[in-house]
């Protein structure tokens, strides 16, 4: 099923990565208080980054989230609209190859042969929906905003937010939310939404930044002691919501209901990097597990 949208005129603003304060606020003028998704408490203040962005911290659990954040109508306007997808996300490069081809790897290892059937949540423009039917999966996607590139193919397509679509009766072996999770406005009853959709002992594979990897610790201890000219940028806050470590992450996965099968941080090359800049990067990174980006894999309990 694909659901039909056109984006108003009036929708079309220019995209606020990197612009000033006043400028980020006077587009996202409305915001709303956040309680701690696991815990239902109300979050001890972090920082304020530089784009005015609020960043607090669930005393109970450690959990990091924006509070108080800007309001889903208004981010789905000025976020989220035509500049978000760049020309050509379509298309699969060599680093989103190694990606894709080392989940896909795992996936296969975690279920057997005749259970193919994968929905991509946050489809994007269909990068990963095409690499996956190449590799013989049945590929489905949703996003709150279906792109020309994905309506432009012949899959299984529904637009919106997880917990509010209705996919009459379809049931998936595999939920994929790559770097989505963190968008959310609740990531707890996007999981929950998850289990429901999945067939017994299926598989949900989560992608985040990994706010304990040695990148964003040094960046942290930076913006702590006034370093950085662009204080918590890091924390990508224009469209991130949570900020997750393995440990919060792993806790939000279990009170979903699911088991952790198995997380790792991976690094990938980049087309500037040498053989010899990659390994050293990927080895000790990956086996200490602190890259940039975890993904977990977990069972449905």
């Amino acid at each position: 099923m694909i659901l039909a949208y056109s984006m108003p005129d009036h929708m079309q603003a220019r995209s606020l990565f990197g612009q000033p304060r006043a400028v980020v606020e006077a587009a996202l003028p409305d915001r709303e208080a956040v309680t701690c998704p696991m815990c239902r408490m109300e979050p001890r203040p972090v920082a304020v980054d530089f784009q005015g962005f609020h960043v607090a911290r669930c005393l109970s659990c450690g959990l990091e989230f924006q509070s108080p954040r800007p309001v889903f109508s208004q981010l789905a306007e000025t976020v989220y609209g035509s500049t978000y997808h760049p020309p050509g996300e379509e298309l699969v490069g060599s680093v989103r190859a190694q990606q894709f081809a080392r989940q896909v790897s795992h996936l296969k290892a975690l279920l057997p042969a005749s259970r193919r059937v994968l929905l991509d949540v946050g489809c994007g423009a269909g990068a990963f929906l095409r690499f996956a039917e190449a590799c013989g999966w049945q590929a489905n996607g949703t996003d709150v905003v279906l792109t020309e590139e994905a309506r432009k193919m012949n899959r299984r397509l529904w637009e919106g937010q997880l917990p509010t679509i209705s996919f009459s009766g379809a049931r998936f072996d595999v939920v994929r939310f790559n770097h989505v999770l963190e968008h959310t406005q609740d990531p707890l009853a996007e999981l929950r939404r998850a289990r429901e959709l999945l067939t017994p002992q299926g598989i949900v594979l989560i992608g985040v930044p990994n706010l304990a990897g040695v990148s964003n610790r040094l960046k942290t201890w930076q913006s702590r002691l006034s370093l950085k000219g662009k204080p918590w940028k890091h924390y990508g806050a224009l469209h991130h919501l949570w900020f997750f470590t393995p440990s919060t992450l792993t806790r939000m996965v279990a009170a979903a209901g699911f088991d952790v099968e198995w997380w790792e941080t991976p690094v990938f090359s980049r087309p500037d990097w040498s053989g010899w800049t990659t390994a050293a990067a990927r080895v000790p990174l990956e086996s200490v597990r602190a890259g940039g980006v975890v993904d977990l894999y977990a069972r449905v309990s």
